[in-house]
């Protein structure tokens, strides 16, 4: 068996550094064509990332509705609402709060407690039907989500939702796209079912919703306490209210990335105030999220090799002009 001398491995360890570093750069071109729209403020902050860089840094933060999912993908709520699985006597009663037009009840936090205490009062809906009316809703996964998770996943990267929307709905959409993995910790509401598999209520209380997303930082305090050393954030939303959820969090770098999908040029200049990127349409791709992933990576590998090749000099003696050892 012939083994390889240690610098050759050196030699051959530092090579698919370089070739892997050279593959992440051309994904990063790439993304300047894509739906990814980069604001005022994201050259600098991303500058100071990646001087920064390292994977057991990175913390990501991120809402589910119309952001892991697409624009126009029925939402938890809608999903409980809309679904003929579920009693006709509930859903009519739940039917003025689909009524975004004349409803006042649609802008306040009012709103949430009402739609909570409705599924109570009715018991719906139960437990039982919920892989089922998961299956059967337009609830899509927006273009490179479950293939960014799953690298999240492989890369041990913790990921926290942060949803106004409800726990037991995504927990089963990721579950039935294999998706539900043990770095994903979700933070919404969540029905609490009885014996008769029927919610009995609903937390927590107050309720989560797109006006109190800051207080995911005490609603997911022991998430929060286990990654303290993760300062590197990448937050993600498709509200103005989103980027909320990062507000308490203590950090040393923050890229936020807005989907501002199908709200048109007014609104996606409001986005482009708040956030450091957008990712515009419906089904405007998650690729360029993958792909500022890849950038850390791509700066940690870089400073390991740089690293490696001072290391590698020191250890080298000093030799004068004719190759005479000076020490």
């Amino acid at each position: 068996l012939e083994v390889m001398p240690a610098h050759s491995m050196t030699a051959a360890a530092a090579a698919g550094a370089s070739l892997l570093i050279i593959y992440l750069a051309i994904r990063r071109r790439r993304r300047l064509s894509s739906s990814f729209l980069p604001t005022q403020s994201f050259g600098a902050k991303h500058e100071a990332l990646l001087r920064d860089a390292r994977l057991d840094k990175l913390l990501v933060i991120t809402d589910f509705d119309a952001t892991l999912t697409t624009g126009d993908s029925t939402q938890c709520h809608d999903l409980v609402g809309f679904s003929d699985l579920l009693a006709a006597q509930f859903r009519e009663g739940f039917a003025p709060l689909l009524d975004w037009q004349t409803n006042p009840l649609t802008d306040g936090v009012q709103w949430w407690d009402t739609a909570h205490a409705l599924m109570v009062k009715y018991g719906q809906p139960p437990r039982s039907l919920i892989p089922r009316m998961v299956r059967q809703s337009s609830m899509v996964p927006r273009p490179g989500a479950l293939k960014l998770l799953h690298r999240l996943a492989l890369l041990n990267v913790p990921v926290l939702i942060v949803s106004a929307g409800l726990s037991d709905v995504i927990e089963e959409f990721l579950r039935q796209h294999d998706a539900l993995t043990e770095n994903i910790t979700v933070c919404s509401n969540r029905l609490n079912y009885g014996a008769d598999l029927a919610p009995q209520s609903v937390a927590p209380d107050p309720p989560i919703t797109s006006f109190t997303k800051a207080s995911a930082y005490r609603a997911a305090g022991s998430f929060f306490k286990h990654h303290a050393a993760r300062r590197s954030l990448l937050v993600l939303g498709d509200s103005i209210t989103d980027i909320d959820a990062a507000t308490e969090v203590p950090y040393d770098h923050l890229i936020s990335v807005g989907f501002p999908n199908s709200r048109g040029p007014e609104a996606t200049a409001k986005y482009a105030e708040s956030y450091d990127a957008l990712v515009l349409g419906d089904h405007g791709s998650l690729a360029a999220v993958d792909e500022l992933v890849d950038d850390v990576m791509a700066a940690e590998l870089s400073a390991s090799e740089h690293i490696t090749r001072l290391s590698k000099l020191k250890r080298q003696p000093s030799t004068g002009a004719f190759g005479v050892d000076r020490q």
